[in-house]
């Protein structure tokens, strides 16, 4: 068996390594830095169908959405996936749905209040790069190791 200073003497494991030790860092950048973004909108609603929200900023990572409604006297449908709810709303009200919203109005004027907070992660990306480094890196270690090993 040979020792770690013949291993270490290898530019071909040296080399393997060194890739494996650039994908890491590839990746835990590509994972761990993340900036928190918020999205808000406000506004009123009259009778029709009324999407809320902005489907671009809806793509990343959302962690909470709150739409808070009012009205004096509304018919309204509140609709988001495959939940659909009816209310006659004669007050507040405040929902925190799943996906993007859409609002309905049968009947009335309502005030509406939407915010959304997400996570951006801006060099997920480099992922890609990562796996390439670490699949490469793994075959020239192992070459390398294999090259050292058989003398």
């Amino acid at each position: 068996m040979p020792s770690l200073s013949i291993i270490f003497r290898s530019k071909l494991f040296l080399l393997g390594l060194s890739f494996l030790l650039l994908a890491l860092v590839l990746s835990a950048v590509s994972v761990f830095y993340s900036n928190p973004i918020s999205y808000s909108q406000s506004g009123t609603f009259g009778v029709g169908e009324h999407p809320v929200g902005n489907s671009s900023f809806e793509e990343h990572v959302v962690t909470n959405r709150s739409l808070r409604l009012s009205s004096k006297n509304a018919s309204i449908m509140v609709s988001w996936g495959s939940n659909y709810t009816s209310y006659n709303l004669t007050g507040n009200l405040t929902l925190y749905p799943g996906e993007r919203p859409t609002v309905n109005v049968f009947k009335g004027e309502v005030n509406y209040s939407y915010e959304v907070k997400a996570i951006e992660y801006p060099y997920s990306d480099l992922a890609i790069p990562a796996f390439i480094f670490a699949i490469v890196g793994t075959i020239l270690a192992w070459i390398g190791l294999e090259r050292i090993l058989r003398g």
